[in-house]
């Protein structure tokens, strides 16, 4: 079963399209990291500095190898300078995945 994983970036103030950009410049290698499956990055309705990657892994250790790769790297570093508080990263096993009417194209 794959984990997903969310980690939150809490940016300073008016630094969350640097934070979102960083995170959408380093995709094409994250997407290449061993056991990624998928990614999104979202950032909050109400708080553009407040940005979120949301992840799937096949296994939950690919992401701690993933993370400790980039802060190995200095990576991580670079982001922490721009954020108010530390990552704050979730694990979930995944109960149920399904679409809604409005993702089913219509055909007439």
């Amino acid at each position: 079963m794959s984990t997903v994983v969310i980690a939150e970036l809490f940016s300073q103030p008016g630094r969350g399209d640097d934070v979102a950009k960083l995170l959408l410049d380093i995709l094409g290698e994250s997407l290449e990291h061993e056991g990624c499956e998928h990614i999104r990055i979202l950032r909050d309705q109400g708080d553009a500095d407040h940005v979120a990657g949301l992840t799937r892994w096949t296994e939950a250790h690919n992401y701690t190898d993933y993370l400790a790769w980039r802060t190995a790297n200095g990576f991580t570093a670079t982001f922490e300078a721009m954020l108010t508080r530390p990552l704050v990263i979730h694990y979930y096993d995944e109960i149920y995945h399904g679409q809604g009417i409005a993702a089913v194209a219509v055909e007439e």
